[in-house]
């Protein structure tokens, strides 16, 4: 590696080399990035839940002669961008972020489409939740929800969280968007729902291992580029709801086909 080559025009070159592992370890380090450079290989790999040797095989994926040519490469920029991702320096930024929604769509496992779908058979009550920009998604969820005739509940406040932690059943869903991953309210209110139910917990989290996708049944993760302005998070949740809809159709054409 040269002197100047940094992290972020090594993966701006490397980035669709990356596998589905290899990508959730760049999410990691692009939310860790000042702690990162302080971390042994070994470190690393316990935190992003691989091996080491595929900490070292990413490293050399993105181009650099090893694990330390990688850390040094960390220390060219002094930090990392708050709110600015990696695509947004490229010159087209809509080719990102189609990428993305085609990405998240692409790895989206049959296998649990199907799943929720056979739930959705056993007309449950949804339970929504959300925070902040993910609430706001949800809106259009509970509409597709409502508008096929299923039971959907979409908590909007404490209130209706504590309401719907007494009524909730063992064949009913917890459906939660949480674009972080790490949302202490929600996931506080995943622990009381195992506690009172057996009631399938479905999350939509970002592509990187989080303390809400380790908590759930079945979790679809999207990949987007995050983008936040005078502390507002922007980041797109059109993957998320993309895959919500891609459900649907799947539902659609399996009515067709009976």
């Amino acid at each position: 590696m040269t002197a100047t080559k940094d992290f972020y025009s090594a993966a701006n070159q490397h980035f669709t080399e990356l596998n589905d592992s290899e990508k959730r370890i760049f999410d990691y380090i692009l939310k860790n990035f000042d702690q990162i450079k302080f971390y042994s290989i070994r470190e690393l790999a316990l935190r992003c839940y691989v091996s080491s040797t595929t900490i070292f095989r990413f490293a050399k994926k993105l181009g650099f002669n090893g694990y330390s040519d990688f850390i040094e490469s960390l220390t060219v920029v002094p930090e990392a961008p708050q709110t600015i991702p990696h695509s947004i320096k490229q010159k087209d930024f809509k080719d990102e972020y189609l990428k993305n929604i085609v990405e998240s769509v692409r790895v989206t496992d049959q296998t649990k489409i199907e799943q929720f779908n056979q739930l959705l058979d056993l007309n449950p009550v949804l339970y929504l939740m959300g925070e902040d920009l993910d609430l706001q998604a949800l809106h259009y969820v509970h509409w597709l929800f409502t508008a096929q005739g299923f039971r959907a509940v979409l908590l909007q406040d404490q209130a209706a969280v504590q309401n719907a932690l007494r009524h909730i059943t063992d064949q009913d869903i917890f459906f939660a968007f949480a674009y972080t991953g790490d949302n202490s309210s929600i996931v506080e209110a995943i622990e009381r729902v195992r506690q009172n139910s057996r009631a399938t917990i479905v999350s939509f989290t970002r592509a990187v291992t989080n303390v809400i996708q380790n908590l759930c049944d079945i979790d679809f993760y999207v990949f987007s580029d995050e983008i936040g302005l005078d502390h507002l998070d922007l980041t797109s949740r059109i993957s998320m709801l993309a895959i919500v809809e891609l459900i649907f159709y799947h539902r659609f054409n399996r009515t067709l086909d009976e």
